[in-house]
């Protein structure tokens, strides 16, 4: 088994990164808290991210005392909680970090929205917020639900290009189907494609299999045979597929179009081998990558996949802070 990379004094969990060919280094970013708040859950509610890298996934350098809180929202910003997962993506001039945040003073104070913020180097310790707030609508929940089994999702946003267009996808929920089987895998399409204005297309959900809580992490990938493969996290006390038998854990749906899955879901890695929230690396031939569950930090597995990366590549896009 592989050595889980834990944080000298942080509690560290979900991450994203960026690989940077010209170092052949990942840039990682991380979800992390005091230890002190796992035992009662509470970490989730002062998570923040951290910046790291790593050349393989076996050794991280984590950095200064500076590096753990990379993303400081400013006075009055919307963002005014914990930041949870997200996505970060190179363009033109510079980088854009999509996160989830939420407001304290909104609903229950567990309503999610998309953020965006823009740094001219990766290696910041500081990124600039912007004023963008991505929020749930169209046939997606927008705030929690009496009675559901899991809280309100509209987090963990992915993006990816197909034929010149910008899409994202997002851990959400649907407003039409059963509390407790209404987790789904969201989509959205950047209007006019350009990042500075923020403004997003809501498109019908990619994935809606109507038998799990929650769906999260959702990546989309290339299998060998060229195929898409969206792969996503369900923990097994949510997961309620026919197929999978609460297997939970890091699971995927297969099709020749990305916005026509079909057939089964299967099970990539399940709960019980320790890893949650997981990524598949094209860089190391597919191998899973996850959080261990138990002792925290971040753990390659030794299954590769043999996935590829969808169209990734966003250098002639532009970003301005309004």
């Amino acid at each position: 088994m592989f050595p889980s990379m834990r944080h000298p004094y942080r509690y560290v969990w979900d991450f994203w990164y960026y690989f940077e060919p010209e170092t052949a280094l990942y840039h990682v970013f991380y979800l992390n808290a005091d230890e002190i708040l796992v035992p009662s859950e509470k970490h989730h509610h002062a998570a923040c991210v951290g910046h790291a890298v790593t050349s393989d996934f076996l050794r991280m350098e984590w950095g200064d005392e500076k590096e753990f809180d990379i993303l400081k929202p400013p006075k009055h910003h919307w963002a005014n909680t914990s930041i949870w997962s997200g996505d970060v993506i190179k363009i033109k001039n510079g980088f854009l970090l999509f996160y989830t945040s939420r407001n304290r003073e909104q609903d229950d104070g567990m309503t999610q929205n998309i953020g965006v913020a823009y740094t001219d180097n990766i290696w910041s310790d500081r990124w600039q917020m912007s004023s963008i707030r991505i929020r749930p609508e169209y046939c997606y929940q927008i705030k929690s639900s009496l009675g559901d089994l899991s809280p309100h999702a509209w987090r963990d946003p992915f993006l990816f290009q197909d034929q010149g267009q910008v899409y994202m996808l997002l851990s959400a929920k649907s407003t039409d189907d059963p509390i407790g089987r209404n987790g789904v895998v969201g989509l959205l399409k950047l209007k006019e494609n350009n990042f500075s204005k923020g403004e997003w297309e809501y498109l019908d959900p990619i994935l809606k299999p109507c038998c799990y809580s929650e769906m999260e992490v959702p990546q989309l990938y290339l299998d060998s045979q060229g195929k898409y493969e969206l792969v996503f996290s369900s923990w097994a006390k949510n997961d309620f597929s026919a197929v999978t038998r609460q297997a939970g854990g890091l699971q995927g749906f297969t099709g020749s179009d990305f916005q026509q899955l079909q057939g089964r879901p299967h099970v990539l890695m399940p709960e019980k081998y320790g890893l949650y929230a997981c990524r598949v690396i094209p860089e190391l031939e597919g191998e899973i990558v996850g959080f261990d569950i138990h002792d925290g930090g971040i753990r390659r597995s030794g299954v590769k996949t043999k996935f590829q990366s969808v169209n990734r590549d966003f250098s002639r896009f532009s970003f301005e802070l309004a």
